[in-house]
Formats: C-alpha cells, structure tokens, sequence
C-alpha cells in the first residue's frame, strides 16, 4: 500500500505510516481547533521533508494572511512559491465548482502538486440544493484523485453538541475531526480523533494536539505504547536508598515498575522522592528526574539543603535533573510523552512525580483518568523507569478516581502521622508491592539530617 507521510509529529503513528495516496481526507472542527494550521502543514511538509509539490486553495482568507500566520512557525511560503513548489490559489466556490474551468488542474500542473489544502468545502453551501451541492462535492472530490492529488478538505463546524454526520464524511475516503474542548481549570483542550480511513488501518480514540512553534504535535500514547512493544526482562531489586525501607521489600523495589506514595501533608513525601533521586545518583550512579507539578526548583533545593545530599552538586553533574510544570499549562498526555522522551535522552533510570494530583485535576471523567493512569504507568514500565508518583492521602480522593490509581500502580506506599502521647509519630505502611514478599503493618518513620529512615517492626 502506498502511503504519503504527513510528517506531522506524532499522526503519522495513528495511521501506521500514513494516509493512502490518493485519499480525500475530511479535516472538520469548530473555530479555533487547528484545522487550517493542520492543512497547511500537511502542504508543508510535503515540499520541505518529502519533495512533493502542493497548492493551497482558499475560498475565504488572502493569500497574505496564509503567509503571516505560516511565518509563526517558521514556514515561509513565499520563498516555496518562488522555487516552484507551492501555489497559493483565492478564489470562489463557485469557480471550483464550475466544470467547464479547469482552474485546479491548471495549477496543479504548473508546480506537479501531489498535495492539496482546500479551505474550505464548507463554501460549497452556497449551492442551496441538496442534491446539486452532493453532487458537487463528489465530482470535486473525484476531480482530485484524478490529479493524483492526497487532500485535505477543511469543513467548519457549527456545533460541539450531539454527533451529526454529514455527507461530506460519506464522500471522502478519511475524517479527521478536531475539537478545542472545555475542561476542569481555566484552559481548553485540544482534542484530534481520526473517525474513518477507507482502505486502511488506523488507532481509534480521541488524542490530544497542541500547536507549538513549530507546528502542531500529536500525543498519541496508543501508538507510543504499540511502538515500544512487550519487553521480557528479569527481576532486578532497586534499593530505594531509604535506610530501612529495602528491609521490608526484602532488598528493594523491582526495576521498571511504578509506585504510588501517599500521604497527608508533612508526612515525608517530598524528602522520600528527593533521597531517592540523591541516594540513586551518589550510591549506585543513576540518573534521575524530579518532576514537580507544585514546588517550584528553587523550594526544593532549599528542602534538599536540610540534609547531607547536595542536591546542588548532583545537578550540575547531570545525575539528577528537577523540571518544573505548574498544574495551569500541564497537559496528561503531553507530560507523559515529554517526560519519557526527557529521561530517555539523558539516560535517567528513576523518575519522581509529585504529585499526581495534578493528573487527576485535569479531568473529572473516572474513565478517562483510569485510562491515562493506565497508559502513564505501562508507557514508563514498558520504558524500565522506576518511578515514584507522589500524592495526598488515600482518604481524600473519592472511591473512582481511588481506584483508578490503585488497579495501574504495581505499588502503594503510605505515609501516615498519628497523634500520640501529646506528639505526632510519623508511620510508613507498604499497602502494596507486587512481586515482592514484603513486611506488612505500620512501621515507625523518622526524618533527621540524613533524610528518611524507616524503623521496622520486628513480624510487621
């Protein structure tokens, strides 16, 4: 099957490789989605990566226009016209619709386009008869693949409500539809779901989008996940660096799975994910990262300086790296791609997420959360990083989004304090660890200029 590369980051992986050339491809969406920066990268990176000439034809916007908000990422599309390679064609629906001029096929010829934007087929409305206005769209459609034409065919939509189908979806070989979704917090989410490929395969499901710099980028975490595969690897115990706590794992935690720490405010949860990263980096020389979704860089390291690690030291050796994402600009998807990517580059084996509270503020669906959980914690197994995800208390979360969290993680770590005597006593329960014949109940925790330490109770 012969395929045309979108070169847009990340979609490719939907469609294994491509779309069919030859294909139409339906891009509709409301306003503001991305559906004319989709269109016109596809162009582009059909010139500049893969040396196939393209034309973009617009029924509403100035050629201008199309030239300054390229220049926003960096394309330049006039120096493309001036090479021969691209045409940028302003006209009406009703020249596109008229047989008898052959205005298309004429520029299409000029530069030997092998791609082509329309924005939009939503102007062939004009056309009040339904049947005459079917007919159009078909014959225009089949016009294309004629050319030898893969296009895109941008459709605005009027509506985010109830699913509605139109006949244009019937018409074309493929439907790409973007939505810039409301969400919990202050953002809207760009949302991209491919709803048909004629003559292929594709991975089904909504994916997140951003428009960068650069372009737009898909964070396809089905397609990372189907990429990466299955890896048999044998069991190899990490120790934490937390005297006492490879006791009770009886040597220490099993590399490449994912564990949950929780815990009430002041129960030790940052310093236990500070040591492990420190003690990782000065005992054995392991990489890691400290992702902090709440504290900024310089709130930890003053953390970090009330013990006997320098922080500061590890660092600027490059052993460990902390990244800030403040919660407001934190996309899921988005985070767990970047972060894989961010380790892999620098060879982090350990990772700390605090606090995965901000994952689950980001939706209020109890499906959805359990399904980026999911993808979260088999995308940094798969990739064999031991990872920390800190959290509050188990008791303030409700049952749903609980369980969400509880079924992905292979471990559950909590932290406790609990008055006694007229003082607070620090408490550490493994509440899970698969794979490891681990010492139960509650255990005695203390924090002193060392860091943590773990006192176990001799029988649990």
């Amino acid at each position: 099957m012969n395929k045309v590369s979108t070169g847009i980051k990340g979609f490719d992986e939907l469609v294994y490789g491509g779309i069919v050339r030859g294909n139409s491809v339906l891009v509709e969406g409301v306003p503001g989605a991305g559906k004319t920066t989709f269109g016109i990268e596809f162009v582009y990176r059909g010139i500049t990566e893969f040396d196939e000439p393209g034309v973009i034809v617009t029924c509403e916007e100035l050629p201008e226009s199309i030239y300054r908000d390229a220049l926003n990422f960096g394309w330049d599309l006039r120096e493309l016209e001036e090479a021969n390679k691209l045409r940028i064609l302003c006209t009406s629906p009703e020249v596109l619709a008229d047989t008898d001029v052959n205005l298309v096929e004429e520029v299409v010829r000029e530069v030997g386009a092998k791609r082509i934007l329309v924005d939009s087929v939503s102007h062939f409305h004009v056309l009040n008869d339904p049947i005459s206005l079917r007919r159009t769209v078909y014959g225009f459609c089949n016009g294309l693949r004629r050319l030898g034409l893969t296009s895109f065919l941008v459709k605005e939509r009027e509506s985010e409500g109830q699913r509605e189908y139109a006949f244009e979806e019937y018409v074309v070989d493929a439907v790409i539809r973007l939505e810039n979704k409301e969400r919990p917090g202050l953002h809207r989410q760009r949302v991209l779901e491919i709803c048909k490929t004629r003559g292929q395969q594709h991975i089904p499901g909504q994916q997140t989008f951003s428009i960068t710099d650069e372009g737009i980028k898909v964070f396809a975490l089905i397609g990372a996940l189907t990429s990466y595969g299955e890896t048999e690897q044998e069991i190899e115990l990490l120790h934490t660096g937390v005297p006492g706590l490879d006791d009770l794992l009886k040597g220490g935690l099993p590399r490449g799975i994912t564990v949950a720490v929780a815990g009430s405010s002041g129960t030790g949860k940052t310093v236990l994910g500070l040591q492990y990263l420190a003690k990782g980096a000065i005992d054995y020389g392991e990489k890691g990262i400290y992702l902090s979704l709440e504290e900024t860089p310089s709130q930890l390291l003053a953390n970090a300086r009330l013990f006997t690690w320098n922080l500061n030291n590890l660092r600027e050796q490059g052993l460990v790296k902390i990244i800030y994402r403040p919660i407001s600009s934190m996309e899921i998807d988005e985070t767990i791609i970047w972060l894989s990517e961010t380790a892999e580059s620098i060879g982090a084996r350990r990772l700390v997420i605090d606090s995965f509270y901000g994952f689950m503020s980001r939706t209020d669906n109890t499906a959805v959360l359990h399904e980026k959980f999911y993808h979260l914690v088999s995308y940094l197994n798969r990739l064999n990083y031991t990872t920390l995800l800190l959290g509050p208390s188990w008791e303030i979360l409700d049952s749903g989004k609980l369980e969400a969290i509880q079924s992905t993680v292979q471990g559950s770590i909590l932290l406790k304090s609990t008055p006694m005597q007229n003082r607070r006593v620090r408490q550490l329960e493994l509440y899970k660890m698969r794979g490891v014949n681990h010492v139960m109940g509650n255990h005695l925790l203390e924090i002193n200029n060392s860091g943590v330490q773990v006192f176990p109770r001799l029988g649990g």
